[in-house]
C-alpha cells in the first residue's frame, strides 16, 4: 500500500461523495484516553475532575467526559494548567442557563 492510494481512490468517487469518503478525526478525547497520555490511573484523572484540578478543561456531553486534544497537547508543551476564557458578566457557565 502506498500512500497515493487513498487519493487515488478519493479521485475516483463523484465530487458531491467525496465528503463522505474523508475519514473523521475526532477533536477530543475521553478523560480516560487524557489519563493515559499523562500516565495517570483514570481514577485519579476522575478524582481530579471532581475536585476541579484536572490540568485541562473537561467537557460533558451528555456523560460522557471528554477532553480537547489540543488543550492536552498544550498543557505537554508547556506544563502551565489550561484554562478557558471567563467573562465577568457571565452568570454561569452551563450551556443552555
Amino acid at each position: 500500500m502506498t500512500i497515493s492510494e487513498p487519493i487515488e481512490f478519493i479521485d475516483l468517487v463523484k465530487k458531491s461523495e467525496r465528503a463522505h469518503a474523508l475519514p473523521t478525526v475526532c477533536a477530543t478525547m475521553s478523560l480516560a484516553e487524557a489519563a493515559v497520555i499523562l500516565h495517570i490511573h483514570r481514577t485519579t484523572a476522575w478524582q481530579l475532575y471532581r475536585r476541579g484540578e484536572f490540568p485541562v478543561p473537561v467537557l460533558k456531553v451528555g456523560t460522557n467526559l471528554r477532553v480537547v486534544k489540543a488543550h492536552l497537547q498544550r498543557f505537554l508543551d508547556t506544563g502551565e494548567p489550561v484554562t478557558l476564557p471567563f467573562r465577568a458578566s457571565d452568570d454561569s457557565r452551563s450551556i443552555g442557563s
